[in-house]
């Protein structure tokens, strides 16, 4: 008995060498592949966080500001930028590909997270608009003007300063 299984799976064996290679899976052979940057950010130099300039919360209207937490805002009202992530009161977005430099215009690739739970790939563009404006345009929507209204603190250097 022990002999005619041994059989077997050296004939199993036999035949799959014999078939030209072996049969491989692996985990994750099924996922979906995620682009690694947009392609209008392809071929560049690209970073994972904004430029210095766009860094800050923004607002509409400078009546708003100092402005309440960014996901109780209302929609379009104010947003956050800070290093590689991008809030607004619907989505928070952390950028997987951001041209590099302080230029005057940069493009991000962003992986958000909606507040219903979906997710989404969305690509930003900001440019600075004099000293204290800042023109943000979300994938194709028209260009919308956003103004200065304060400068985000990091935590560690909060704690620091009391």
């Amino acid at each position: 008995m022990r002999l005619k299984l041994l059989g077997k799976g050296l004939l199993l064996i036999v035949l799959l060498v014999a078939a030209g290679g072996t049969a491989q899976a692996g985990k994750g052979d099924l996922k979906v592949v995620v682009p690694r940057s947009a392609p209008l950010l392809q071929g560049k130099t690209l970073d994972l966080r904004f430029a210095k300039f766009a860094q800050g919360i923004w607002v509409r209207d400078l009546s708003n500001c100092p402005a309440p937490r960014i996901d109780r805002a209302a929609p379009g009202t104010a947003l956050a930028i800070y290093r590689g992530l991008y809030e607004t009161s619907s989505r928070i977005c952390q950028v997987y590909g951001a041209e590099k430099g302080d230029r005057n215009t940069q493009r991000a690739a962003l992986n958000c997270l909606l507040t219903d739970g979906g997710e989404a790939i969305e690509l930003v563009t900001v440019q600075p608009r004099g000293t204290k404006g800042l023109m943000v345009q979300e994938g194709e929507r028209p260009p919308v003007h956003f103004r200065f209204c304060e400068r985000i603190i990091p935590i560690l250097q909060a704690v620091e300063s009391n």
